[in-house]
């Protein structure tokens, strides 16, 4: 499987999430927190890829590197303010919605311009690197380390306070 056709796999995953839970009620409150943390675990994941291995592979094909880093930053400050809502919190669908919008644009620039560029690097290297970022995503999920990093991250954001007013 090449690169490309790994992330793609991956950003159906991502979008299913958000689509699932921006599909929940108000009701299903432990459905919701169940669907946040693996939100929040699969973007750790697919963040962690992309910057370790994706990123630095397509730096010298790719215009597009400084967008993508700077539209992780608004996935991560948008996520970072759904883990802080109450899951049942009449803002919280909203707020998921709109973390399911930026994530899908930011989805979508990668597979229909950045990941077009990736083939200048050539089939057999993105099929090489295809096996890195799968093998790195599925060391990743088993990983101890990052379940400690996602506990953490969780614990984190649900304890810093939103900026209110002042």
């Amino acid at each position: 499987m090449k690169a490309d056709e790994v992330l793609t796999a991956h950003h159906d995953v991502l979008r299913g999430l958000l689509r699932d839970l921006a599909e929940t009620t108000d009701a299903e409150t432990e459905r919701r927190r169940q669907l946040r943390d693996e939100l929040l675990r699969q973007l750790e994941i697919h963040t962690q890829i992309e910057d370790e291995l994706f990123y630095p592979a397509v730096r010298n094909v790719s215009p597009l590197l400084s967008l993508a880093h700077a539209e992780h930053r608004q996935i991560d400050d948008q996520l970072a303010t759904v883990m802080r809502m109450a899951v049942d919190d009449p803002e919280f669908v909203p707020e998921v919605r709109m973390l399911e919008k930026t994530l899908r644009h930011h989805t979508m620039e990668e597979e229909q311009r950045m990941f077009p560029h990736s083939h200048a690097l050539g089939e057999d290297r993105l099929e090489e690197l295809g096996e890195q970022l799968r093998a790195r995503q599925h060391e990743l999920a088993r990983s101890g380390g990052m379940r400690l990093i996602i506990r953490l991250k969780r614990a984190t954001l649900r304890l810093t306070p939103t900026a209110g007013p002042s």
